[in-house]
């Protein structure tokens, strides 16, 4: 095996968990999903892997098995990316104390070769961790697609100059706001003052700050 094909194997398939990581958070701070953000992206100002998944643990968004295997994955990476020492996943022990035992419980048949068991535990491991937070995912994507249906709604001049001047962006938080201004248009009658609706449409947002984008 080429001398840096696990390094390559480490780093690419931790990527894919890092860009789903960061979608479930845009999701929970209201973003949108394709949006730029300082935070969550790839940029030197990005939060890394290790405070994401701290973070979608802090809300519940990853079980206690999931989070204890992507702690593991992370290490691995680490030395995958910056050890010099570490080629092959039979090294990995020699830098992550008992590392070897996570690993192995995650490959179903024993082999006489070290390197394969580790790596075939790695994988798995992986792919345990993955599909857990495409799943998650897939529950974002669903909710997003529901959000944006609503928004296709003919949004009056009134409606669309509210959604901008308060900073509202993303489907899901325009079409909460929306369906909150509708609301009170229904409420209150065709003859109620714009002022006056504005004023609650404010409180609203106010009482509900994370409806509000803040990059």
């Amino acid at each position: 095996m080429p001398k840096f094909e696990n390094r390559q194997i480490a780093i690419e398939r931790t990527l894919f968990i890092e860009s789903l990581t960061s979608k479930l958070i845009k999701h929970m701070m209201g973003l949108d999903l394709h949006g730029s953000t300082k935070t969550l992206d790839n940029k030197s100002s990005s939060i890394s892997l290790r405070a994401k998944i701290d973070l979608l643990n802090d809300c519940s968004k990853i079980d206690k098995q999931t989070y204890t295997n992507l702690l593991h994955i992370i290490s691995i990476r680490n030395q995958f990316a910056h050890n010099f020492e570490c080629d092959n996943f039979e090294d990995l022990p020699r830098f992550i104390d008992g590392i070897d035992k996570p690993l192995l419980k995650y490959c179903p048949e024993l082999t006489n070769s070290a390197e394969e068991n580790l790596k075939v535990g790695f994988l798995n491991m992986l792919d345990q961790a993955f599909q857990f937070i495409r799943n998650e995912f897939r529950c974002v994507t669903k909710e997003y697609e529901i959000d944006a249906a609503k928004v296709k709604i003919r949004i009056s001049e009134i409606e669309e100059g509210l959604l901008n001047q308060y900073g509202i962006v993303g489907a899901r938080n325009r079409a909460i706001v929306l369906a909150k201004l509708r609301e009170l248009i229904n409420e209150d009658g065709k003859d109620e003052k714009n002022a006056q609706i504005e004023k609650q449409i404010s409180d609203f947002i106010k009482d509900n700050p994370d409806l509000k984008n803040h990059n």
